[in-house]
């Protein structure tokens, strides 16, 4: 089966150049997909031969389609690759308050699906909190696909245990309600553009990413509404709630973790997974929270590797 996303084509191409700064990676594939009050920005990358299957990713807390984007090119050696940038992230706009729990963001998300027509085989790979979404996404919808096939979860450094001490500690003040307003995300934004707030938080990963990434990192916390949108996904994370369901989970997971993840500790992650996930399959590499862009080209020929053979 040729695997596309046959509308993927009818986003707006050109108010994307207009959006995205003119050195944004992949900028040329990215466009704007209205559907529902959002304005989606999502970057589609066809198979370099057809019969693959389609790649979702699903980036985490803070960051946006640009975290894979040394991934890319291998990727579409065997799979079509669908990224986007989930609400209130990166470029996608319009994002409502209710839309940043992971129920609601699954539900958003499938509604993207749809009305991109996406067909054939689906695997979901999702790296830190994009992990739980992809896992919520499958306990709901999975089964009420059509045109797609889901056939396995990838989990990158999944953010399944609560945030580290340090990440509470310098973001914790603004997940409260009274801290995701307006005023106080474009203090945020405008204490990220004037202080070395992002790099400290990048260092606190665990992880050695280019400074190309950095950079990249440094501009979108510039933008008040990503970090308004970044402080409301981690606070309206439930990962209790997201747990407890885990047993009716429909499809096979694989995990890779870091040894060095300073976010979420290889240790207590393993035991949820233990206790949540007994069948997945669990990795663990030398590296920290951010390991794909650490080693993107090993970790797309993990995923490659388990594509293959699922």
């Amino acid at each position: 089966m040729t695997v596309n996303c046959n509308r993927h084509l009818a986003g707006d191409a050109e108010a994307a150049q207009r959006l995205l700064p003119a050195d944004w990676p992949h900028r040329k594939a990215s466009r704007l997909v209205a559907l529902d009050g959002l304005s989606w920005h999502l970057q589609f990358h066809p198979a370099k031969k057809t019969g693959g299957p389609l790649l979702l990713l699903l980036h985490g807390t803070g960051s946006s389609a640009h975290s894979w984007s040394e991934l890319i090119d291998p990727l579409t050696e065997f799979a079509d690759v669908l990224a986007v940038d989930l609400p209130g992230h990166g470029f996608t706009r319009g994002a409502r308050a209710h839309m940043m729990r992971l129920p609601a963001m699954a539900e958003v998300l499938q509604q993207l699906l749809a009305h991109l027509q996406c067909t054939g085989r689906l695997v979901v790979v999702g790296h830190s909190a994009g992990a739980p979404l992809a896992i919520e996404w499958a306990l709901r919808f999975s089964k009420q696909t059509h045109a797609l096939t889901p056939i396995r979860i990838v989990g990158l450094n999944p953010s399944l245990v609560p945030p580290p001490l340090l990440y509470t500690t310098m973001l914790g003040p603004v997940v409260a309600p009274i801290a995701t307003s307006s005023p106080m995300t474009g203090m945020l934004a405008f204490l990220a553009a004037n202080t070395g707030m992002v790099d400290q938080l990048l260092d606190s990963t665990g992880s050695k990413i280019p400074e190309s990434h950095r950079r990249l990192y440094r501009y979108l916390f510039t933008q008040p509404n990503h970090v308004q949108g970044a402080m409301e996904f981690m606070a309206g994370a439930d990962l209790p709630g997201l747990l407890s369901r885990s047993h009716a989970l429909p499809l096979p997971t694989s995990f890779l973790l870091g040894a060095q993840d300073a976010w979420v500790k290889e240790l207590p992650l393993k035991n949820v997974i233990r206790s949540s996930f007994p069948n997945a399959d669990v990795t663990t590499w030398m590296g920290g929270h951010l390991l794909h862009e650490e080693r993107p080209a090993e970790v797309a020929r993990f995923i490659q590797t388990i594509v293959l053979t699922a």
